[in-house]
């Protein structure tokens, strides 16, 4: 590759993957650049001499018609390879294009083209790391590159060629140091991928003032935090001054104002009293409680705003704050506070790029983390908005909160995590996320701050689910002996090797081997005597995951019978963990001894011993909290196994399933604390939730409650199937063959629809029979757990307009699909808690003990939210119009299913047969 080379940047339309298996090519695009510029375009139809898909025809919207007059690929194969002869050849997934296109030539007695190749989608991957989808319309829409007719090969050929332009004029344009860092690990990337980064890459000069560099990595440089000073104004008392504050940027709403003043009144009075506010879908919550704390919150006297999900954290930090910031005409310093794991160590990312034969993965990782290092300033690894970060990368770079020194530590002062104290310092508002609040609370080291926690339904669920605790012993085991392997004689890659001349270290590793190996020993017994005293001659007709709920004298035998295991393990992790930390003194202390491959072991002794750790702190407090934990009855304890038989897997697990007693001890950390959302009241009462936080008695001042400015009677409909199946009626096989048929019959229309369940199991079970209904030949089907994780797909709808998605509890709120977006929503089951888990069985339990009913106190209240928050997902401004479809008979033949019907917002649910509820919907959502 040189100036003169020609680029053939192609793209094929095909009728499948295999030209083995008789699949055609319908179509051939090709955009031939040189220089940068596009020279030529060529566009060819081909008649396959076969049937065309029908989900074929609708993606690319070509009508078979128009290919029997097209030629065939025999008549046109020598033109194009004639064509593509001495270029470079390039694709959006070139992986599939340059083969097809090659077995097509060999199937016509044309020889293979051996060109030098390059693939698209990995370029965009490294060159743009921040973006989460990479898909050549989605991309082309981000970087605003005209793409009039997606999936027709010609349009997508000049769309790639232009992208391939971006792309390298976003390489040419980073630090020349990073440039050669991408080129030196380019050998991972697809084809010539790597060569032509090499081609393109410009020679070393100095930085520009915006980067740093220290080691192999170049940072942007991130501005010095200084104190900001406030401007000094008055609260907009009156509704004229917040209208004439709020427009024309946001529209002047009297329930929202009325927030605004109880907000701002609640945060003058101070003291510990609690303010609980319900603001109704579309009445502006956010900017309901941020607007009155611009006015009082201060660097000295913060504000603590906790969300549900880090999502909603980062909407805050992106996009509400700096919008009020606008219309107030003056900064409200904010930052966003994670816990460690979510932030990069430097010092460890730098040791990883000298690893030794790294995988292909890790390569392409390590490459886009070099670009994005260029971009970011806040080291947050969740903007890389990656499907999983459980590649082995991610285990060796996450941060543990510790950045050690400025001798031992190269990257100390550009720390990300260590540089984030400062931003909390000098912050007027700290936005973090119910988990670290829960959690880690101390660590934000603040005087009695403001604290608002929004979504507050999921506040004492969120709290337990973070203070619950899982010790995997199977996963501790294959540590230890991963780590064993570092110091075994025997090993090629041990540490052994590299110190088999040091006197002073062998007796180090001969001492790490030990205590492995006892380690491991120990796991061994623990398990066994464990699984010999509660599993031994039991059997069961379920081959699957086990869990085994533990009562008192159960906790008993296993804290007083166990603890000797227990404490010895505690021990010698402990003992571990102060060899690997003089292991890594050493290797810091004297690195010209090393060789650059000698760091990949020295990363992976690191990466090992922080997870021992906090499998060792686990343990310390199953000893320490445990007993009493239960003896309190506000714990739960398990013992899991994979499979019955399966000893090596045994674990311990335990849950919190009352937190009122935790949160009001949390609580005394703040001032005049707020709790917010669009669903906290169960049978018009704030009582379910206020009991869960742990409040009794509360005046009415303490509570507000404001409707949303949404005229749902005449935007929504919500419709009941008569002829749904009764719950556990049918078998599971019945009822996934039910609901599919159900969700094609209701969903095969041009509307987005989100389908909400219950269980994961059942999800995996309709979409593999709607992925063989016609339904999948023109609908786009997204299934939580199996086409991607919640967030993916989430994403991904929000982009589709021929979109459904099965999705599971994230989806029943937290999401705005507005206006075309979402305009159907179906209820597969009301959403209750399994009976069967172990959290749910002791709620129950506790309730039962106390001479109460668990279903009207517990069960009930639960459902019921959840049912107003999925409702809540269909109306989300004020033009919206939906259907919301119910498919469990129990909504309209139970007394308690009329009584959530009562929750939903003055609409009387139409009860109809299934088969007469598609052409209801149908005049309904196209209704102008």
């Amino acid at each position: 590759m040189n100036a003169e080379t020609i680029f053939a940047v192609v793209d094929l339309e095909t009728t499948g993957t295999s030209v083995k298996d008789g699949d055609r090519m319908i179509q051939f695009g090709c955009a031939l650049m040189q220089h940068g510029k596009i020279i030529q375009t060529i566009s060819q139809l081909v008649n396959p001499d076969r049937s065309v898909p029908v989900a074929i025809q609708r993606l690319t919207g070509l009508d078979p018609n128009r290919l029997v007059a097209a030629p065939y690929f025999e008549e046109i194969a020598k033109t194009l390879h004639q064509l593509l002869t001495d270029t470079v050849f390039v694709a959006h997934n070139v992986n599939f294009d340059y083969p097809f296109l090659n077995a097509e030539f060999e199937r016509v007695g044309l020889p293979k083209l051996q060109l030098a190749a390059i693939d698209t989608v990995e370029l965009a991957q490294i060159l743009l790391p921040e973006i989460s989808s990479f898909r050549l319309p989605d991309l082309t829409s981000y970087l605003q590159i005209e793409h009039d007719n997606p999936h027709q090969a010609d349009s997508d050929a000049i769309s790639t060629a232009k992208l391939l332009r971006q792309l390298a004029a976003r390489f040419q344009a980073l630090p020349s140091p990073t440039q050669q860092a991408l080129v030196a690990r380019g050998s991972g990337l697809l084809r010539e991928t790597g060569d032509y980064l090499k081609a393109i890459a410009k020679p070393l000069k100095p930085l520009k003032r915006g980067f740093v560099q220290v080691g192999p990595l170049v940072l942007r440089r991130v501005p010095t935090a200084t104190q900001e000073t406030f401007a000094s104004a008055a609260y907009p008392a009156t509704d004229l001054e917040k209208r004439h504050l709020l427009q024309p940027r946001y529209r002047f709403r009297k329930a929202q104002a009325r927030m605004m003043d109880a907000v701002f009144a609640h945060a003058q009075e101070g003291g510990p009293q609690p303010l609980f506010i319900e603001a109704g879908t579309g009445l502006g919550k956010t900017l309901g409680y941020l607007l009155p704390y611009a006015y009082v919150a201060t660097a000295e006297h913060k504000l603590v705003v906790a969300t549900s999900t880090l999502v909603l954290q980062s909407q805050l930090i992106q996009t509400a704050i700096p919008t009020l910031a606008a219309v107030l005409g003056r900064d409200l310093p904010a930052v966003e506070v994670k816990s460690p794991q979510h932030y990069i160590d430097l010092n460890k990312f730098a040791a990883s790029l000298h690893q030794e034969s790294p995988s292909r993965q890790t390569q392409l990782l390590q490459m886009k983390l070099l670009v994005w290092l260029t971009q970011t300033t806040t080291g947050d690894l969740d903007e890389l908005h990656l499907t999983t970060y459980r590649a082995p990368l991610f285990m060796q770079i996450r941060h543990t909160g510790d950045s050690g020194t400025p001798f031992i530590n190269p990257y100390y002062t550009l720390d990300f995590y260590r540089r984030l104290r400062a931003y909390i310092d000098r912050a007027a508002i700290v936005v973090t996320n119910h988990a670290f609040l829960s959690r880690h609370a101390d660590l934000l080291d603040l005087e009695a701050p403001f604290l608002v926690v929004d979504e507050a339904q999921h506040f004492a669920d969120n709290t337990a689910a973070a203070f619950a605790q899982r010790i995997d012993l199977a996963q501790i085991r294959r540590q230890l002996r991963h780590l064993w392997r570092l110091s075994d004689p025997d090993e090629d890659r041990s540490l052994v090797n590299v110190y088999q001349n040091d006197r002073q270290m062998l007796p180090v590793l001969a001492q790490l081997n030990a205590l492995t190996t006892t380690a491991q020993e120990t796991i061994e017994t623990l398990q066994h005597q464990i699984y010999r005293h509660f599993f031994n001659g039991k059997t069961t007709a379920d081959q699957g995951f086990v869990s085994l709920s533990l009562d008192q004298a159960a906790i008993n035998w296993l804290v007083t019978s166990q603890t000797d295991n227990i404490k010895t393990l505690i021990k010698v992790i402990g003992r571990i963990q102060v060899i690997a930390t003089k292991l890594d003194a050493d290797f810091n202390g004297r690195q010209h001894f090393f060789l650059k491959s000698d760091g990949q072991r020295f990363q992976a002794l690191a990466a090992l011993t922080v997870t021992l750790i906090d499998q060792r702190d686990r343990l310390k407090l199953l000893l320490a909290r445990l007993p009493e934990l239960v003896a309190g009855q506000t714990a739960v304890a398990s013992l899991t196994l994979r499979q019955m038989h399966d000893v090596s897997s045994l674990g311990l697990s335990w849950d919190i399933f009352q937190v009122g007693s935790a949160i009001q001890q949390l609580l005394q950390r703040f001032t005049a604390p707020v709790f917010v959302g669009a669903t906290l009241t169960t049978d018009r009462s704030f009582d379910f939730l206020t009991a869960q936080l742990g409040y009794h008695d509360l005046p009415e001042t303490a509570f507000l409650k404001l409707r949303s400015p949404f005229h749902y009677r005449d935007q929504a409909k919500v419709l009941v199937a008569t002829d749904a199946p009764a719950a556990g009626a049918v078998s599971a096989e019945a009822y996934a063959d039910y609901l599919a048929a159900a969700i094609e019959l209701l969903a095969d229309n041009r509307h987005q629809t989100i389908v909400l369940f219950n269980s994961l199991a059942t999800i995996a079970a309709v979409y593999q029979r709607l992925a063989h209904r016609p339904i999948a030949d023109h609908k786009e089907l997204l299934a939580q757990g199996v086409t991607g994780s919640a967030e993916k797909i989430a994403k991904r709808f929000a982009v589709g307009d021929q979109s459904l998605l099965l999705g599971a509890a994230s989806f029943f709120e937290g999401i705005d699909y507005p206006d075309r977006l979402l305009e159907m929503v179906i209820l597969t089951r009301l959403p209750f808690d399994a009976p069967e888990a172990a959290i749910t069985k002791a709620r129950y339990e506790r309730l039962q003990a106390a001479g109460r009913d668990p279903f009207t106190e517990d069960a009930l209240p639960r459902a019921t939210l959840r049912l107003r928050q999925s409702f809540g997902r269909l109306i989300r401004t004020e033009t919206d119009r939906g259907i919301f479809v119910v498919l469990d008979p129990r909504f309209i033949t139970t007394r308690y299913g009329r009584k959530m019907q009562k929750s939903l917002p003055n609409i009387k649910p139409m009860t109809l047969p299934l088969t007469d509820m598609p052409g209801y919907i149908k005049m309904w959502l196209d209704r102008a």
